[in-house]
């Protein structure tokens, strides 16, 4: 059995002939994908000297595969056509998918203006064209809707595959359709904030609704811009969580220091605003003093909750009672240590999605300054050739 995102980190490696091993053997890892909505055959994609054999057996053995596209909206054959791939695996993706040839970029381009465009040869250019033909007019603006869809699948160490569930209908709308997380309870579903929203813009006032303590660790809000100055995220600028009000927010806006929070073994980051307030600099913000009693209360009422779903209307002894109380204590001791166990797993996983981040960003730096000697190197042997 593959390990788990074994095919990802072989095709971001390019290690094509490895990747063209897993996918032989196992089938199911060409539905992997990673945090930027890439599959493998979208990697595959990338690179011109990508063996034809490998990308046949991705779109064998996934062929729904070639109509996904990626987070930014580049479907395989997109990418294909920057790389400047090979006329065979041109010819390959379009037969898997020949309504691709409709398919415009989010930039509004065809795949034939972006051929032009990244000056492909003339028969690339006739193959695409003799396909934009076979497709009938009348079927673009179909293809175009079924076509610009979110990858179904994500890499399961990602917090966004964890938390599935958002407050308001405008992060759903952002998050993978997707079973609940086995960990994440609920114990007020009449109470709430899924029937009161219905904007789909993050204003400042749901902001600071964000930031008011609740009865249960509010969801993770999944969105491709920064909450507070709505700056979209990249590679060089990772996406951050608030730990206590959920919102997404960039390095700019995330507090310099972590603070201890209720349901976490460790100090966790916040945004400047959930910092000042709970540090008592906004005064708008609740008193860290005021937030106790309010956490007492949610408490007590869960507590009443579990006590009147388990007693009936009918008349009880005393000691029949008190048994039901203590069970309804027992209950929420069990759901307290569910609860610790989901925050210890969710910060597991937060700590390998900063890692990878500064991975990446170590990445890019060590490829810059390889790239920098190289063209130093250059440089310094033509001056040596001008001097001979």
């Amino acid at each position: 059995m593959p390990k788990l995102n074994e095919a990802i980190r072989l095709a971001e490696a390019s290690n094509w002939a490895g990747l063209q091993d897993l996918v032989a053997a196992s089938p199911a890892v060409a539905r992997e994908c990673d945090d930027y909505g890439m599959l493998p055959i979208h990697w595959a994609s990338t690179d011109s000297s990508a063996p034809l054999p490998l990308l046949q057996h991705l779109v064998q053995a996934y062929p729904e595969g070639v109509q996904v596209p990626n987070k930014a909206k580049l479907l395989p054959l997109h990418i294909a056509i920057r790389a400047k791939v090979p006329l065979p695996t041109l010819r390959l993706l379009l037969d898997a998918f020949p309504e691709s040839v409709r398919v415009e970029t989010p930039a509004g381009l065809s795949p034939i203006a972006l051929a032009t465009q990244s000056r492909l040869s003339h028969a690339a250019l006739d193959v695409l064209r003799a396909v934009e033909r076979k497709v009938l007019p009348t079927d673009n603006a179909l293809v175009q809707k079924n076509a610009i869809k979110s990858p179904t699948l994500t890499r399961p160490h990602s917090w966004h595959t964890i938390s599935q569930r958002s407050s308001t209908p405008h992060a759903a709308a952002f998050s993978p359709k997707a079973p609940p997380a086995p960990l994440e309870l609920s114990y007020d579903q009449s109470d709430g904030n899924n029937s009161s929203e219905e904007s789909n813009n993050i204003d400042e006032d749901e902001h600071r609704r964000l930031r008011h303590p609740s009865e249960s660790p509010r969801p993770w809000l999944l969105v491709d811009w920064c909450c507070v100055c709505r700056a979209p995220f990249t590679m060089f600028k990772p996406r951050h969580h608030c730990r206590h009000c959920g919102i997404s927010i960039c390095s700019t806006h995330s507090a310099a220091k972590k603070v201890p929070l209720a349901g976490f073994a460790t100090p966790q980051r916040t945004c400047v605003g959930c910092y000042a307030a709970l540090h008592g600099l906004d005064p708008a913000a609740d008193a860290p003093s005021s937030r106790a009693p309010k956490l007492d209360v949610s408490q007590s009422r869960r507590q009443d909750k579990l006590f009147k779903s388990l007693v009936s209307p009918h008349t009880y002894e005393k000691s029949e009672v008190d048994g039901l109380r203590h069970r309804v204590a027992d209950l929420t001791k069990q759901m307290d240590a569910l609860q610790m166990s989901n925050a210890q797993l969710q910060q597991q996983v937060l700590e390998q999605e900063e890692m990878k981040a500064e991975t990446l960003l170590l990445i890019t730096d060590v490829m810059t300054r390889v790239s920098v000697l190289e063209l130093q190197q250059d440089k310094g042997r033509q001056s040596v050739d001008f001097d001979l």
